[in-house]
């Protein structure tokens, strides 16, 4: 009887053991490919990178009239004296993003959903301070300072 007690913790133990092991594997497995101006490297996934965009008001260089307001992952076109209505805004979503080590995102695609419209740009750039998108299906540059 004292046997099969002692087996049966035995067992018990290992097959936590596993899981625990299992465990940290896959944490370790939670890597981003991040790209240096010299290679190519791993980085441990940090959980800050949520790709988020610096909140507040981006304006454009293109048109210095045109201006962006990003408020939590609310995404307002505003244009100079011409009024936007509060449930005027796009969500936006980043998807397939590539961070370089200033975790600034180098790489990936940016959609701005409506319930009526989606908007698709790819990012060149986004950082603090600079945001370069290329709108699609037309392919037009915007780049975008922060205020």
């Amino acid at each position: 009887m004292n046997i099969r007690i002692l087996t049966i913790i035995f067992l018990v133990f290992i097959s936590c053991k596993n899981v625990a092991e299992k465990e940290k594997k896959e944490k370790k497995e939670q890597e981003k490919i991040v790209v240096d101006s010299t290679e190519l490297k791993a980085k441990p996934y940090k959980k800050e990178q949520e790709n988020l965009i610096s909140q507040g008001v981006w304006i454009s260089t293109i048109d210095s009239l045109s201006t962006v307001e990003i408020i939590g992952k609310k995404w307002f076109f505003k244009y100079n004296n011409v009024e936007t209505a509060p449930d005027n805004y796009y969500e936006y979503m980043i998807h397939e993003s590539v961070f370089d080590k200033e975790n600034s995102i180098i790489d990936g695609n940016l959609f701005l959903i409506k319930e009526s419209d989606t908007l698709k740009y790819v990012i060149e750039y986004i950082s603090d301070k600079n945001m370069d998108l290329i709108y699609l299906p037309r392919g037009n540059y915007q780049h975008f300072k922060k205020k």
